[in-house]
C-alpha cells in the first residue's frame, strides 16, 4: 500500500508541475497577458483530464513565483511583470525560449557583465590557495570532457561559482546559487556554437589574470568572456543570427568601444 501512495503522489506531483508550467509559459509569452483571469477549477480539470487538487497546486506553485494572484470574486489573475519573481528557477527557465524573444536573454547577461567582471577582479585579491586548485580543476573539467556534454556544462558552472565565492562576498555567492539554472541553459547553448578550444582559452586567460592577482585583466577577461558567450547564444536560439548589438539594444557600441580601446576579441 505504501508503495502505490508513493506512485500516486509522483503522478500527482508530475502533473501538478506540467500543469503549472504550462501557464507560466503562456504567461510569460504574453499568451495570457497582464489581468487576464485564469479557466476556472472546474474547466482546468475538465480540459486537462486532472483532479482539483492538482489545479490547486498548480496555481500555488505560480502564486509563489509572484505570475498570478487569486482573490474572492475576481478568481486567477495574471499580475503585472514587475511583481514576478525574476530570480525563481523555473521562471528563468521559461524565458529562455526562442518564441518568448530576446529581452529576457539580454537582461540575463547585462546582470552577469555588472556582477561578474567586478568579481574577478575582487577574487584577484582574495583567492585562497585552495579555491585557486579548484579552479584550476575547473578549467580542466572543460578542456578534458566533451563539448556540450553535461560534464563541461558542471565543470564551467563551478568555474563561475568559484570566482564568485572567491570574492568572499556571501551575497554575490547566492546570486550564483539563485541563478544557476538559467546559467546552466545559456552556457549549454553557448558551448554548441564556440569552438572548444576557444572557450577554453577565453576561460583560461580569465583564469590566470586572477591567479597572477591581476585585478585589471581579470575583469576585462571576464567581460570578453561574458560578451562572446552572448552572442554564442544568441546565435544558437535565434535561426537569423542577428545579434542584439547590430540591432541597437543593451549591447550596442561593446564592439566599437573594445576596437578603439586596443582590446583583441
Amino acid at each position: 500500500m505504501r508503495h502505490e501512495r508513493v506512485t500516486w503522489d509522483g503522478e500527482r506531483s508530475n502533473r501538478t508541475v506540467t500543469l503549472a508550467a504550462e501557464f507560466g509559459r503562456m504567461i510569460i509569452s504574453g499568451a495570457l497577458p497582464t489581468g487576464e483571469a485564469l479557466p476556472t477549477e472546474k474547466e482546468l480539470q475538465s480540459q486537462y483530464g486532472v483532479s482539483r487538487t492538482v489545479v490547486r497546486e498548480a496555481i500555488r506553485h505560480l502564486v509563489a513565483k509572484g505570475l498570478v494572484s487569486v482573490g474572492p470574486k475576481v478568481g486567477t489573475r495574471v499580475r503585472e511583470r514587475i511583481e514576478w519573481n525574476m530570480l525563481d528557477p523555473d521562471v528563468m527557465g521559461w524565458h529562455l525560449s526562442p518564441a518568448i524573444g530576446r529581452s529576457f536573454v539580454e537582461a540575463l547577461y547585462e546582470m552577469r557583465l555588472i556582477n561578474e567582471p567586478a568579481s574577478a577582479r575582487m577574487a584577484s585579491h582574495r583567492i585562497t590557495a585552495e579555491q585557486s586548485q579548484r579552479l584550476e580543476a575547473a578549467l580542466a573539467g572543460m578542456r578534458d570532457n566533451p563539448r556540450g556534454s553535461p560534464e563541461l556544462i558542471a565543470a564551467d558552472l563551478d568555474f563561475h561559482r568559484i570566482i564568485l565565492e572567491a570574492t568572499g562576498n556571501p551575497i554575490l555567492v547566492s546570486l550564483g546559487a539563485l541563478i544557476e539554472r538559467s546559467l546552466s541553459i545559456s552556457f549549454s547553448l553557448s558551448w554548441r556554437q564556440n569552438p572548444q578550444d576557444e572557450t577554453v582559452r577565453q576561460h583560461t586567460r580569465v583564469k590566470d589574470a586572477i591567479l597572477a592577482g591581476d585585478g585589471e585583466a581579470a575583469e576585462l577577461f571576464m567581460r570578453r568572456l561574458i560578451e562572446s558567450a552572448f552572442d554564442d547564444v544568441i546565435l544558437a536560439l535565434y535561426a537569423d543570427g542577428e545579434r542584439v548589438g547590430e540591432r541597437g539594444g543593451r549591447f550596442a557600441g561593446r564592439h566599437e568601444r573594445d576596437h578603439g580601446a586596443g582590446v583583441a576579441r
